[in-house]
């Protein structure tokens, strides 16, 4: 199969939203994964969080979506959100069949400034204002949305350790990695219905 054929096909499957953002005089430029329930998903795995496969994962800046240590959505944050779900009857399409039951987990992730529990409750807030933001596009959201804080627990890249009077460099060091930890994740999974009854029915056979 040729390169230039994959690449078409991989169009064909994937909608990609290049979304700018003017925020505190710094122009934000991220990638942002529009999942389409038609699409194949590229590949797939066993999750550690959720359900049986991961289809895609959204990960949005905090900065964009949030004042500092808020969870309101921002200005910015609603218009992330209109242009992510705009076409809300595809996006937001939980017809998936009998076998499988589509959920969307929302990960909330702080920086490690500050004390571990309120980044945790701060995390948890900022992920069910997602949730809340979501639900306005789709009337079946709730009954498929998991919600997950980590605080920093699990950041997307760890902070320099550096002690004393840091150098313009490595001050912008922190500064980045602390940015990149601050988002929203969105993962969009499927879950087999199938699991649990597999289970039983095998105890149930293999029984004396």
């Amino acid at each position: 199969m040729s390169r230039a054929r994959v690449t078409r096909q991989r169009k064909a499957f994937d909608v990609w939203q290049i979304v700018y953002i003017d925020l505190m005089t710094n122009v934000m430029i991220f990638f942002v994964v529009l999942w389409a329930v038609q699409s194949s998903p590229k590949k797939s795995g066993i999750s550690d969080t959720f359900g049986t496969e991961t289809v895609k994962t959204v990960n949005l800046p905090g900065d964009v979506l949030f004042s500092v240590g808020k969870s309101d959505i921002s200005d910015n944050g609603h218009e992330v959100f209109k242009k992510l779900f705009a076409d809300s009857e595809t996006v937001l399409n939980f017809d998936t069949g009998g076998l499988t039951k589509r959920m969307l987990i929302i990960h909330g992730h702080t920086d490690n400034d500050g004390q571990k529990d309120k980044n945790l409750d701060l995390a948890f807030q900022r992920a069910l204002s997602t949730y809340k933001e979501i639900a306005k596009y789709g009337a079946n959201v709730p009954d498929h949305v998991v919600i997950c804080s980590h605080a920093d627990n699990t950041p997307a890249q760890d902070v320099p350790a550096m002690g004393g009077n840091l150098s313009p460099a490595e001050q912008a060091a922190v500064a980045e990695a602390k940015a990149k930890n601050r988002r929203i994740v969105i993962e969009d999974k499927l879950v087999s219905r199938a699991t649990s009854g597999v289970s039983s029915a095998t105890s149930t056979v293999g029984a004396p």
